[in-house]
């Protein structure tokens, strides 16, 4: 016996029959060879182990997820054995078990800018899969060009990971609807509102008492603090910040927020600063981050929320158990051309698998992936197992609410179907009023150019200073601390600081992969 070291905890799935048992780490017996029967007829081949260390929400595996990989399994002839440390402490035991020299033939990892990644890959622990990916239709199909790309990260032309896809959207804003009705507000048919219509309905949630309670205790937005603890923006992409992108100016590309010769970035933290003066948003906005926002917002404080349209029903079931009246209902809103457009960042990768140099069988892992994103595969990750997670009565699925799986869809995910944020557990009503809100999202997404790529300019000391600066005078614009014109020096700063060195370094690096 020998033991993985390093992981708190473990579980291995091992289907033997037509059971699937949790069990501790063995050490790996040679895979007996297929032999044929006294008559010559030809054996099916013995299953191939396949050992893959994951990074899910449970250490534990349900029952509906040990039916899931049972059928996985027989449908690729292949034994699945999981190391799932607790995901708390994912990071340490990945860097644990690359030390260890004992490497599974799978392994998540986070990100393809994770330093534990780009060691594994450097370091020839993580192989290429380009040969391989040539006999994956599916993953190739529904995979973002962007994310196989951004798993180029020796810039040598090999792939170094299979992409566990998020799908790319463009999120707007979930609203009160109770409160439009209120007002007399009548949503247009298509959910799209103008800025000035977006503004109008803030400034009425703020100054008309939509919950009718007599009381000035309502604001329009719920803001809140980024993960740098800056105020994030309102409507970036309308004010036009769209990433990096091809640009006419003084570089070939270059983004909005530091765009020398493009007053738009200005005019999206004046737009902010408007809005914080006169009281539309959250007063406490500067301090709250995304949770404490959404608390806020659920507890009938502020009546709109930027946040994806496929949360719209469970956000308002949890509202109506504090008000039974709440209702929502989804709005996008336009930029300046009456378009709904936004940009994405990175690389559409919600992690990935880095298949290692330890796999005697590299073909039967990407076999197994690839079955996942095919139309039978799929079905049993979208909807899963009939029987286990549903039963059906009168042709419709009936779903078993104490069935959960939160192993299954944490393995593959297909780029550009929304509908894979829409629970197929929800009623039918509710799903085609949320569908046409998740489409658009999906449908109205423009890739940032940068692909996630960091420059060296950036981890430079001068650099890394400025930037608390930059992030403490931005803030104090938004909140009308300083002139929107102030914006002005801290760019031409910005520049001094490193950030000429930065957008060069960020130009070569796009230019190269065109």
């Amino acid at each position: 016996m020998t033991k993985t070291i390093g992981l708190k905890r473990q579980v291995m799935i091992a289907a033997l029959g037509a059971a699937l048992a949790v069990l501790s780490a063995c050490s790996a017996e040679p895979e007996p060879e297929a032999a044929a029967s006294p008559t010559g007829a030809p054996v099916k081949e013995a299953p191939v182990t396949i050992k893959m260390m994951a990074n899910f929400s449970t250490a534990n595996i349900s029952e509906a997820d040990k039916a899931f990989f049972q059928k996985v399994e027989e449908a690729n002839n292949v034994k699945l054995e999981f190391t799932v440390p607790p995901s708390s402490g994912y990071q340490e035991q990945l860097q644990l078990m690359m030390v260890s020299g004992d490497h599974p033939d799978v392994v998540f990892f986070p990100g393809a800018t994770n330093t534990t990644f780009l060691n594994a890959v450097n370091g020839g622990m993580v192989i290429p899969l380009n040969s391989y990916l040539e006999k994956a239709p599916n993953i190739k199909e529904y995979s973002y060009e962007v994310s196989l790309e951004g798993l180029k990260v020796k810039q040598d032309g090999n792939i170094y990971g299979i992409p566990r896809t998020t799908i790319a959207r463009n999120d707007h804003f979930i609203v009160r609807k109770d409160w439009l009705d209120k007002l007399g507000y009548k949503i247009p048919d298509n959910h799209e509102v103008s800025i000035d219509q977006f503004t109008e309905i803030l400034r009425k949630f703020t100054q008309d008492d939509p919950d009718g309670n007599g009381k000035k205790d309502t604001y329009g937005f719920a803001a809140h603090l980024n993960s740098s603890k800056v105020l994030t923006p309102v409507l970036s992409s309308q004010w036009g910040y769209m990433g990096w992108q091809p640009s006419k100016g003084e570089y070939g590309y270059m983004t909005a927020e530091y765009d020398r010769s493009s007053g738009a970035y200005k005019d999206l933290l004046a737009y902010t600063q408007k809005l914080y003066k006169e009281g539309l948003l959250d007063p406490d906005s500067a301090v709250n981050d995304s949770n404490a926002a959404l608390q806020r917002f659920k507890k009938g404080i502020t009546g709109v929320l930027r946040g994806f349209a496929g949360h719209v029903s469970s956000n308002e079931a949890e509202m109506k158990a504090l008000n039974p009246q709440a209702e929502l209902t989804y709005l996008f809103v336009q930029n300046q051309d009456g378009k709904v457009q936004g940009a994405t960042q990175g690389t559409a990768l919600y992690g990935l698998w880095g298949i290692t140099k330890s796999a005697k069988h590299p073909e039967k892992i990407i076999q197994v992936m690839d079955w996942l994103l095919s139309d039978e595969g799929w079905d049993y990750v979208y909807y899963g197992m009939e029987n286990v997670d549903y039963k059906v009565e009168n042709g419709i699925k009936v779903y078993d609410p104490n069935a959960k799986a939160p192993w299954r869809q944490s393995v593959v995910r297909r780029a550009r179907d929304g509908d894979f944020f829409i629970a197929p557990s929800l009623p039918q009503k509710e799903r085609d009023m949320i569908k046409p809100w998740v489409d658009k999202a999906v449908e109205s997404v423009i890739f940032s150019q940068d692909r996630g790529y960091v420059p060296p300019a950036s981890k430079k000391q001068a650099f890394l200073d400025y930037k608390l600066t930059w992030d403490e005078l931005v803030t104090k614009i938004m909140i009308g601390e300083r002139p929107v014109e102030d914006f002005d020096k801290v760019l031409a700063d910005w520049y001094k600081h490193g950030g000429e060195e930065y957008v060069k370094e960020m130009n070569e690096f796009i230019a190269s992969i065109q």
